[in-house]
């Protein structure tokens, strides 16, 4: 069985690394440091990302911009899951209706990150 990615977009490599760590035995993981170099993996990248997991304040492109580009260039079958320590309604609500399928708050529980990312490739499945 062919298994799943998970593409992390975090230009904090600590949080990369937890990330991965807690992904790696049930997912193939591949990692981004900004939102640019998330989009060419997703838009170039030699595998199929099936869940997304982004953090909104980052150089160069930040999170709100990746939603905007996937949003534009009607990549809507990825499930976008955002991570960011700043819960505001106003982020809330920019990155809902930007289409992300859930919002995580850091710190975060490794085992919510596990049942957050099953849930988002699990729903995807079944659009």
């Amino acid at each position: 069985m062919v298994r799943k990615t998970v593409l992390i977009i975090d230009d904090s490599e600590i949080d990369r690394l937890m990330l991965e760590n807690i992904l790696l035995m049930d997912y193939s993981v591949e990692t981004a440091e900004n939102g640019f170099k998330g989009m060419e993996k997703v838009l170039h990248g030699d595998c199929k990302i099936d869940c997304i997991l982004l953090d909104l304040h980052m150089p160069i492109m930040d999170g709100f911009d990746v939603l905007e580009l996937l949003k534009d260039c009607n990549i809507k079958d990825i499930p976008v899951i955002i991570i960011s320590s700043e819960s505001t309604s106003e982020n809330l609500f920019k990155t809902f209706s930007f289409n992300a399928v859930d919002f995580i708050c850091k710190p975060y529980d490794p085992q919510t990150i596990k049942e957050r990312v099953e849930l988002a490739i699990k729903n995807k499945k079944q659009r």
